[in-house]
């Protein structure tokens, strides 16, 4: 017997993807009173298990199934998370199986061929649910918080993780400046120094803005309506502007009339560790932004969190969460190895975003190692989306390699 017929693959051969992880969907008709579900119909997908997510008419984001009542994968009662009350309505419920770590399997892939298909549904983002507001005044960890969407799970390795609903990129956001304007401003010497009477906690790093017209005494060279710098050098009652691009700024010393001094944020290294979906260890450097209420996305697809560290003081508040950037179970390095993707219970093809593979060795700036799909249609937990993906020979059958299939070692 041939190892591979025209599109099986039937016979004794190591692959990766039979790990212990997947996606878990199943529909059905329920009602929820207080902590308690109630499953009268049974419909179409797997059956039910704890930790799967439920979507329905009237139900609050972030319900999950934390026990079994009198059912035990079908009809009967389960208890969710936290007090809802619904009428008996249609529901999606979904999440993933028993976590593992990834283990080859002697038998390859069995009857699914080599097309992997992707079904997922994912909750909406929420741009706090992994760290809720907090202004860091130096370096040091921010604190975790599992918010809607997200749940406190132990490892098998007894780490205490936040962990999401699916893979999905991670993104950090900027809140408002600790004080938005500087008052009392003067020029005090010839490289950039300026006074001021005002500090509401102002750091070096932190970008201002200068706007208006130039009058009285004291000038900017090069200052035009508005202009942006950096504040380096802070004080308590001074600090030494630059330029966005680090250069020096010439003055002369007097006191400028007609501008306003508004405070942007300082931009930080925020390195946020963690697992993928196959329990590799993982980390990425996102910079967070010099503008106030300013999100900047990640790149790569975390499943769990167990730290976010920051370099240092951001004169604003930060938080972080989550995006509809969402990590692909297999490594996907053309989007040419995309059969179909389709989202939203539309025939047509999806126009969300593919980001390819990176290949390169991962480090705490390279992508994700088995790329990314955001899907055109926002995710709110009932938004299907599903990829076929064609698995070249590198990925199963008698030569794949756990390379191939999940793509280079995480960082």
């Amino acid at each position: 017997m041939p190892q591979f017929s025209d599109d099986l693959f039937l016979g004794p051969a190591q692959t990766y993807m039979g790990t212990g992880i997947r996606p878990y969907t199943t529909t059905f008709t329920g009602s929820m009173s207080g902590t308690t579900l109630t499953v009268t119909v049974l419909g179409q997908g797997a059956p039910i298990v704890i930790g799967m997510y439920v979507d329905g008419s009237s139900v609050t984001d972030g319900t999950y199934i934390t026990g079994f009542g009198t059912g035990v994968g079908g009809i009967g009662t389960y208890t969710i998370n936290q007090s809802v009350t619904a009428s008996s309505t249609a529901m999606t419920a979904h999440g993933n199986i028993q976590f593992d770590d990834p283990a080859p399997m002697d038998l390859g892939i069995g009857p699914v061929g080599r097309i992997y298909v992707w079904d997922v549904i994912p909750q909406a983002l929420v741009a706090n649910n992994v760290a809720a507001s907090q202004t860091p005044t130096t370096a040091g960890s921010l604190t975790l918080t599992a918010g809607t969407s997200v749940k406190s799970v132990v490892r098998n390795d007894g780490t205490t993780v936040l962990q999401m609903d699916l893979p999905r990129a991670l993104k950090v956001t900027t809140g408002t400046a600790t004080g938005s304007t500087l008052a009392g401003v003067a020029i005090s010497g010839t490289g950039g120094q300026i006074t001021f009477t005002s500090n509401a906690s102002v750091f070096t790093g932190q970008y201002m803005t200068i706007s208006g017209t130039l009058g009285g005494t004291g000038s900017i060279t090069g200052y035009s309506n508005p202009t942006t710098y950096i504040l380096t050098a802070v004080t308590a009652t001074g600090a030494t502007l630059t330029t966005t691009a680090g250069a020096a700024v010439v003055t002369t010393a007097g006191t400028p009339t007609g501008l306003t001094y508004t405070l942007g944020a300082a931009p930080q290294t925020i390195t946020i560790s963690g697992y993928d979906y196959y329990g590799q260890l993982m980390s990425e450097a996102i910079t967070s932004s010099s503008a106030v209420s300013t999100a900047v996305n990640g790149k790569k697809a975390f499943f769990q969190v167990s730290s976010i560290a920051t370099g240092g003081a951001t004169g604003t508040a930060l938080t972080v969460g989550t995006t509809d950037k969402l990590g692909l179970p297999v490594r996907v390095f053309n989007a040419a190895y995309i059969v179909s993707v389709k989202s939203n219970s539309t025939l047509a093809q999806d126009a969300g975003t593919f980001v390819a593979a990176d290949t390169a060795v991962a480090t705490t700036g390279t992508g994700d190692v088995r790329g990314t799909y955001a899907p055109a249609t926002a995710s709110d937990g009932t938004v299907r989306t599903v990829m076929a993906i064609s698995l070249p020979a590198i990925a199963v059958g008698p030569n794949a390699t756990r390379g191939g299939a999940l793509g280079v070692t995480r960082a």
